[in-house]
């Protein structure tokens, strides 16, 4: 059956390796980037039950599609080794946005701010570590 992902590989249609899988990944993950933007108004005027919606509803989604760029392909045909580079660094830009979302439950605007810098830094090195 050329449908099933799980058939012989030469004759299915899903390609584990094509493209055009990364391509929507990081379509997807360039709008949960432009909605992480939001976080510094959000602390700015200390919006904090804004901040946790943003920080809970998209992020989850920009997590899994983080883990598919960082490790090139879906669960089952990739490498979950996460002692890479990579995988390093997308998992201390969650801890951060995680320390974030808790800034902004207690109200520590300072710190929220500082777990804000600290996970877009993380971010940039992430992306040149995955050529983004």
């Amino acid at each position: 059956n050329p449908y099933s992902q799980f058939s012989n590989p030469k004759d299915r249609l899903y390609k584990e390796d094509a493209a055009e899988y990364i391509q929507k990944k990081k379509v997807a993950l360039d709008e949960s980037f432009k909605r992480l933007e939001k976080a510094p108004y959000f602390i700015k005027t200390k919006q904090s039950e804004n901040l946790k919606s943003l920080l809970t509803l998209q992020l989850e989604m920009m997590r899994q599609n983080m883990e598919y760029v960082t490790a090139k392909g879906a669960p089952g045909y990739r490498n979950n080794d996460e002692s890479t580079p990579a995988f390093q660094k997308a998992n201390a830009f969650f801890q951060d946005i995680s320390d974030l979302n808790v800034y902004g439950k207690s109200k520590k605007w300072p710190e929220a701010s500082d777990s804000y810098s600290k996970a877009m830094s993380k971010l940039a090195e992430w992306k040149s570590l995955v050529a983004y």
